[in-house]
């Protein structure tokens, strides 16, 4: 199975006239341990710092001359980056690679430190969108309100510094009740898989009492200024029963215009048949003028090719007499000089043929004069027709226009009345408003404050639980924690009982095991279930039960149950199972004590001596004026 993690690679201080003091980790268990006032605590909260922490890192003389850090990580199946931010805050560049100075064409861009769930350009995001942990939000108190889930909600699970890790609280909680139910809820979500997104907020009493006197407030002024209106505008006025009225009279003269108007639109119907029909008997009278002057203009026509045709026959006739002994009578040429080009025959036919023609023009020509005669008496019946119309159109007109002010006065009442009944409904909507508005307020004074039986149940579910404190249990036993390492779940403090007993009941050494054993677990039981975890823990002296007394008097003796651990081989079997469990996440250990002999096989290394003649100082070389 594939896991999304983040390994951390390095981590690099430097500054402009200093050696760069540089730690480097291994995917795995590292291991960082020796003197105290060495820089492992300064290693943790460095690592905190550049994982969106907004605490001011400490100043000491070994960090004088350092001004900037360089984390270097990479994200399991996608590649290596490096961070780069100020010691002295602010945002981050992120660069591609592992690297410790500025490369400029290695840049990507630069990251906000605060978290922002619309955008993409801060670290929050671009590390939960990598763990496929973006969009999801966690509850923040009882109630039910919620944030986006951020990667400072997991960093604080992640990152256990030396006080923390023996504190006598659950190990999923920094110890304010403000933040309590947000660091349960994240510590649900990791264990379940399932975000408070579908959570419906309850009201908050605080909230529910604020908003219950704004309310009130302002439907009091909406009452005010309702009632200001109605004082000014309907003083002493009985609306309902004006309305009445009005209605009843608009009704009145609706049901009279009506009865006027039923002649009027009679008239005014017929008098638009007569303005239709009267221009069209003009036109029809033109039509009409018109085509008797052309059928006159015809008649000469046929007239004239009459007379010709007729000219054509005598013609005919007086060549078809016997004239051979004549000379002829037009020009005068003897007999014998005549010549002719038709014969007598076809002369006889040219004759037939003008007869012919003049009677089929004696056809049409009485054909002619029936059509005019017919139009001369439409013409004389449309000229007899068209001034009884124009008189009957002026009557009309008369009659509309003698029963139009009736029209117009019951108009002008109606329009008065409609005026009235809508000033009056105004009223009454005012009115109406008015009685809404109390009624809101009365049921506003009434309004029970919420009840927390109302609140989501933000609890963690049992069989959850239960499963977790089995890998708990079997995290313990790899360790060869003394007893029987039987562990339940305790709901009122979030934390676990072993064997019976309350965790943070034990002495600082055995809490410090056993909340190193919580975290160890929870990201085994994340891995195990395919559930999105960065992928790595770090902690802070987990092995503080086998510390010596005298050289960390401020933890004061060994208790009784410390003494027990701190005979048995924990320290050994602790190392041998984080290694054995390299391939699931990372693991950086942060130390006082001197570590098993075989350490160098089980982990990666570094030793801060505290001593400048044997190996490495610290975090930083020892610090010198000049």
């Amino acid at each position: 199975m594939t896991h999304n993690g983040l390994v951390i690679r390095h981590l690099v201080f430097t500054g402009p006239n200093v050696e760069p003091a540089s730690l480097d980790f291994q995917p795995g268990t590292n291991l960082v341990y020796g003197a105290s006032n060495t820089g492992k605590s300064f290693t943790l909260k460095s690592l905190d710092f550049m994982l969106g922490g907004s605490k001011p890192l400490s100043d000491f003389k070994e960090r004088k001359g350092y001004e900037g850090i360089w984390l270097g990580f990479s994200l399991e199946g996608i590649g290596d980056f490096t961070l780069f931010r100020a010691i002295s805050g602010g945002q981050y560049e992120l660069y591609n690679g592992l690297i410790s100075s500025a490369q400029i064409e290695q840049k990507i861009g630069i990251l906000s430190s605060r978290h922002d769930s619309k955008t993409d350009a801060n670290l929050s995001q671009f590390l939960l969108k990598y763990l496929k942990l973006s969009g999801k939000y966690v509850a923040n108190n009882a109630v039910g309100e919620k944030h986006s889930l951020s990667f400072r909600d997991l960093a604080e699970i992640l990152l256990v510094d030396e006080t923390s890790i023996y504190i006598e609280r659950s190990p999923i909680e920094s110890g304010s009740p403000v933040t309590r139910t947000k660091e349960r809820s994240v510590f649900r979500f990791l264990l379940t898989g399932a975000d408070d997104s579908a959570v419906v907020a309850n009201i908050k009493e605080s909230t529910f009492k604020t908003s219950k006197v704004a309310m009130l407030e302002i439907i009091e002024e909406m009452i005010s200024d309702v009632e200001l209106k109605i004082a000014e505008n309907y003083p002493n006025v009985d609306l309902p029963a004006q309305i009445i009225l009005l209605d009843e009279k608009f009704k009145q003269i609706q049901t009279e215009l009506e009865l006027i108007q039923e002649p009027i639109l009679k008239l005014v119907e017929e008098k638009r048949f007569l303005s239709v029909q009267i221009p069209k008997i003009s036109t029809r009278l033109e039509e009409i003028q018109l085509h008797i002057q052309r059928f006159e203009q015809l008649e000469e026509v046929y007239l004239s090719d009459i007379e010709r045709l007729k000219a054509i026959d005598e013609a005919s006739f007086i060549l078809s007499l016997d004239n051979s002994e004549w000379d002829c009578p037009l020009c005068g040429t003897p007999v014998e000089m005549q010549k002719h080009a038709y014969s007598l025959e076809n002369i006889k036919k040219m004759s037939q043929a003008s007869l012919v023609e003049i009677e089929k023009i004696e056809h049409h020509r009485s054909d002619l004069a029936d059509t005019v005669n017919n139009l001369k008496y439409e013409r004389e019946k449309l000229k007899s027709t068209l001034p009884d119309l124009k008189e009957k159109l002026a009557t009309v007109e008369h009659n509309i226009i003698s029963l139009t002010p009736d029209v117009n006065n019951s108009h002008f009442e109606l329009n008065e009345i409609i005026k009235a009944r809508d000033y009056a409904r105004k009223g009454l909507s005012l009115l109406e408003k008015r009685d809404e508005l109390l009624l809101k307020q009365k049921e506003l004074k009434n309004l029970k404050k919420p009840s927390s039986a109302n609140n989501p149940k933000l609890i963690l579910p049992a069989d959850e639980s239960h499963e977790f404190c089995k890998v708990v249990s079997e995290v313990l036993k790899r360790w060869e924690f003394p007893g029987d390492c039987n562990v339940s779940f305790d709901y009122d403090t979030y934390d676990l009982r072993i064997d019976g007993k309350l965790r943070i009941d034990n002495g600082k050494g055995v809490r410090a095991v056993t909340h190193a054993a919580f975290k160890v677990a929870l990201l085994l039981f994340c891995r195990n279930r395919g559930l999105p975890h960065p992928g790595f823990v770090v902690l802070d002296t987990p092995l503080l039960t086998y510390r010596d007394p005298m050289k960390n008097t401020k933890l004061g003796d060994l208790t009784e149950d410390e003494k027990a651990l701190s005979k048995t081989s924990l320290k050994e079997r602790f190392f041998e199972h984080l290694a054995s469990i390299h391939h699931l996440g990372q693991f950086i250990i942060l130390e006082n004590i001197d570590p098993p002999e075989n350490i160098e096989n089980l982990a990666h290394v570094h030793l801060f001596s505290g001593n400048t003649e044997e190996g490495r100082y610290g975090l930083f070389p020892v610090y010198t004026n000049g």
